[in-house]
Parts: structure tokens; sequence; C-alpha cells
């Protein structure tokens, strides 16, 4: 009776997987050097395909955001500390073209992956409706992200935090070390 009721629980466990990888959302993003990124949602957060393995920090800034701005040098450090153990995906998410976003990658020296969010809205607006699911508006669309927003995905896949605002650096190396644990 034991191995009758494992063995349902197994195929349980293996038909509910299915029937929702079959409804996962999956997202390319190419970034601003011509690199594509794969994102699958999974049950517990997102499957970064690129950076399996990694902590991957996800973060939408603004190119006229004072506080994503003063970021980018820790973003900077913590890519050269962590090139092993960490990815930091950036997307632009105030709209600037394609070409803008180069120039303003150039100008801050960034090291770490960049986006366009004027060619992936789509997948900010899932963000949006996934981390802030009450900030909808009357059609359905997301009234605003607050930026900087960070999401935090451990080096199996789940996040582990949102958060809103900037965060000093001593607290991102805390966040990292628990994400690669």
């Amino acid at each position: 009776m034991k191995k009758l009721l494992l063995t349902l629980t197994i195929i349980f466990i293996s038909l509910t997987n299915y029937i929702y990888a079959g409804d996962a959302l999956s997202f390319t993003l190419t970034t601003i050097d011509d690199k594509n990124i794969t994102i699958s949602e999974t049950k517990d957060g997102l499957d970064f395909h690129e950076f399996r393995g990694k902590a991957v920090l996800l973060t939408l800034f603004g190119h006229r955001c004072p506080p994503c701005i003063k970021e980018i040098p820790d973003f900077i450090e913590l890519t050269n500390k962590h090139k092993n153990d960490l990815a930091i995906v950036a997307i632009e998410s105030q709209g600037y073209p394609s070409e803008s976003v180069q120039e303003f990658v150039s100008d801050h020296k960034i090291n770490y992956n960049v986006v366009a969010g004027i060619d992936h809205g789509e997948f900010i607006n899932y963000i949006a409706e996934t981390a802030f699911p009450k900030n909808i508006n009357e059609d359905g669309e997301p009234r605003g992200i607050p930026l900087p927003l960070l999401i935090a995905v451990n080096k199996n896949g789940e996040v582990e935090s949102v958060q809103a605002g900037r965060i000093r650096e001593d607290e991102l190396e805390i966040l990292i070390k628990d994400l690669n644990d």
C-alpha cells in the first residue's frame, strides 16, 4: 500500500510539473551587445538559462533615475568580485532608445549585461504584474514600477528577494552570499 501511495504521489508531482511547464512563460532578452538571455518562469522563480548555477541580480533601472545611477559603481564592483558566481542583468525601463542605452553603458563603463527595455516591454510588464499584482490599472496594465527594482534569484533559480530602491553594496554582498549558499 505504501508503495502504491508513493507511486501515485510521484505521478501526481510529475504531472503537476508537466502541466505547469506547459503554461510557463519564456522570454528571450537581447543585450545591447547582442547576447541572448533566455528566461523561463518556474514554479519558484526564474530560470536564466545562460546563468544556471549562478546567482542572478535582475535590476530594472532608469537612465534618469538618480538612485539607479548611484548603484552602477556597486554593480560594476560586484561583477568584478563575483565573476564565477553572479550574473547581473539590468533592464533600462524608461523607454530609452537602444542606441542611447549603448551610449549610457559606455559613458558609465558598465561591465554587466544591459538590456534596452524599449525592445522588451512584454517582459517588463510581466515583472511588474508578478512583483506588484495589486498595482494594475482597470485595463489590466501595470501602473508603473518603482526604480530601481532588484529581483534576487538564487543559484537554483528561486526568487529570494524583490526590493524597490537602492541597496548598499555591503547589503548586496550579504545577499549574494545567501543566494549562492
